[in-house]
């Protein structure tokens, strides 16, 4: 039999059920009967060829399968609220609360620091989203968020970008690390040492990859943490050692890690991004300026706290 196609109605009845734990439950989100419901559910299933709900004593339980697709559905819905949200700020005349997307560390180093005077000054609300950089690129070229910040990555077709910083990596260990006397680390030295390493899945860890292979060092890779900061975390609790940049820095407890330069250098581009040809309703050109000016200060205040040995 040739499958069907799934239409909206399926899946809003499908995260019905889940989410209010019946049929019932979901027939009345819905303003359905609860026949009717079923009815839905019966034909998306058959439509796409899978089983979402086993049927136990009246009740539909969702499969491990219907659980994935819920998770997987999510950013669809999500879309389709922030679009409902518009047509009723458009209704009622309101203006629209600049996206705003950006990385999670620049969400809670950078953003902080620059964004709660401009909010003021500006009196315009912001809806902050946090992506790794292929998904927050992506979602900017959709023309979804006004601005982003991004670090590495090569934005897509469509999409302007404006340098922030850029940030060198600096070694991060705890005080009481060998290494620590050190005033400045090299590949070679960690050959073996236990280290944290960063995020694989923004391969911001890959150019780090290749320099200890050309260096022939290999560190004892004890975690790997899908966050700057989560790296720096680990570091602070005596993991091992990890590799920052000055965003990282930001967030760590300065009174348990120490940092030093490290060679051969490596750097983190950062940089702002928005979609081409988008007019904004807003002064995009001052809040750069804002950000990159706070970008510069934070590597000033690492570059006197890594010259404080």
């Amino acid at each position: 039999m040739k499958r069907g196609q799934l239409q909206l109605k399926h899946v809003a009845a499908f995260r019905a059920v889940i989410t209010g734990g019946s049929a019932s439950a979901a027939a009345r989100a819905l303003g359905l009967s609860q026949p009717a419901v079923s009815k839905i559910i019966a034909q998306a299933e058959d439509y796409a060829g899978i089983r979402l709900f086993d049927r136990q004593l009246g009740r539909l339980i969702p499969t491990p399968l219907a659980y994935q697709l819920y998770n997987e559905t999510n950013v669809l819905f999500s879309t389709i609220d922030h679009i409902d949200q518009i047509v009723s700020r458009v209704i009622n005349s309101e203006v629209q609360p600049i996206a705003l997307g950006s990385v999670p560390l620049i969400a809670v180093s950078l953003l902080p620091k620059v964004l709660p005077d401009w909010q003021r000054r500006t009196g315009r609300s912001i809806l902050i989203y946090t992506y790794d950089t292929p998904n927050l690129l992506n979602v900017l070229a959709t023309r979804r968020l006004e601005i982003g910040v991004a670090v590495g990555g090569q934005p897509s077709h469509g999409l302007e970008t404006a340098a922030l910083i850029r940030s060198p990596i600096y070694s991060a260990m705890p005080k009481d690390h060998p290494l620590a006397q050190r005033p400045l680390i090299r590949a070679s030295d960690l050959d073996g040492v236990n280290y944290v390493s960063l995020s694989r899945v923004e391969s911001a860890q890959a150019g780090i990859d290749r320099m200890f292979l050309v260096e022939n060092a290999r560190p004892n890779e004890v975690m790997q943490a899908p966050l700057m900061a989560a790296a720096i975390r680990m570091a602070e609790e005596g993991v091992g050692v990890t590799l920052t940049d000055v965003f990282g820095m930001d967030v760590a407890r300065r009174d348990r890690l120490v940092y030093r330069r490290f060679e051969p250098a490596i750097f983190f581009d950062y940089f702002a991004v928005w979609p081409k040809d988008r007019e904004a309703d807003f002064d995009r050109d001052e809040l750069i300026a804002l950000l990159r000016q706070a970008a510069r200060g934070m590597l000033e205040d690492a570059e006197r706290l890594v010259d404080a040995v």
